[in-house]
């Protein structure tokens, strides 16, 4: 089983989290051998022995290859652009499975890893905001926090390249995203919401994510089964240092910086638009 997920520094205590609910939960079976591929940013020799030790499986680091220069980043990071070009940091040809670092696994993914996807490129569950660059559309439209990718069909049909080329045609909103759900219209499998889910009391879950703000180590009262997972990581300590980002200020904050892209993002296109009119 191979997965594939990317942090930066900033989002260390919920990679580290998550490779320890990978260590506990991704297999019921001895058998299955595990490989996990982190692409990272900023993030030094020393933090990741640290979150090696998070998890019995060997971590393959890569470091993050930006080409991404012309494509919109309405949060400073372009690291979510990885997903386009699962091959180029992974080498997988068969199948992969990606999780967003602000996720946890609460259960086995052998069934994910054994999904039938038929002629689909990607597995993954519906959006529960739907389509943020269109809120008049009705089409079905798919969340990027965790994906199984068929990789062979994906290197098969280029789809990397596709993607890389609508991104940097479109400009979407919500980056990887917008140009994954622009390219693969109609052509994944819908999964239940139990393996992409942010409702964070449903015992059901397979994966919870953490969608909204503040993120759990934003937060000084995390979501508990979060908490569970780091106290068992050398970054137990960490979480008590964090400043409580929860309150009123925080939120209007945080509300601001969520309207605020959108509110740039006209002038971004326009600056784009006449940076392509000079190549």
């Amino acid at each position: 089983m191979h997965v594939f997920i990317a942090s930066d520094r900033n989002h260390i205590l919920g990679l580290a989290a998550l490779l320890k609910s990978l260590d506990i939960n991704i297999s019921k079976s001895a058998d299955i051998e595990v490989k996990i591929s982190v692409v990272s940013v900023g993030i030094d020799a020393e933090q990741k022995q640290r979150l090696q030790n998070c998890c019995k499986y060997q971590i393959e680091w890569q470091e993050f290859q930006s080409n991404y220069d012309q494509l919109l980043s309405l949060f400073g990071s372009k690291l979510s652009y990885v997903k386009l070009e699962p091959g180029k940091y992974t080498k997988a040809t068969e199948r992969l499975i990606w999780l967003d670092s602000d996720t946890i696994v609460l259960g086995s993914l052998e069934p994910l890893w054994n999904l039938d996807l038929g002629t689909m490129p990607v597995a993954a569950a519906a959006n529960v905001w739907g389509n943020p660059n269109n809120s008049q559309d009705r089409n079905p439209y798919f969340n990027t926090g965790v994906l199984v990718y068929n990789m062979k069909l994906w290197e098969q049909e280029k789809l990397s390249e596709k993607l890389l080329e609508n991104a940097d045609s479109n400009l979407w909103g919500d980056h990887d995203q917008g140009a994954l759900n622009s390219v693969l219209a109609g052509r994944w499998k819908q999964l239940d919401r139990i393996w992409n889910n942010d409702k964070t009391d449903d015992m059901s879950t397979k994966v919870m994510h953490f969608m909204s703000k503040p993120k759990p180590w934003e937060s000084s009262a995390p979501n508990q089964l979060w908490l569970d997972m780091l106290s068992l990581t050398p970054f137990k300590d960490e979480q008590k240092n964090i400043k409580d980002k929860s309150g009123l200020l925080s939120a209007l904050k945080q509300k601001y910086s969520r309207i605020e892209p959108w509110l740039r993002e006209p002038t971004i296109k326009f600056k784009s638009y006449l940076n392509k009119q000079k190549r």
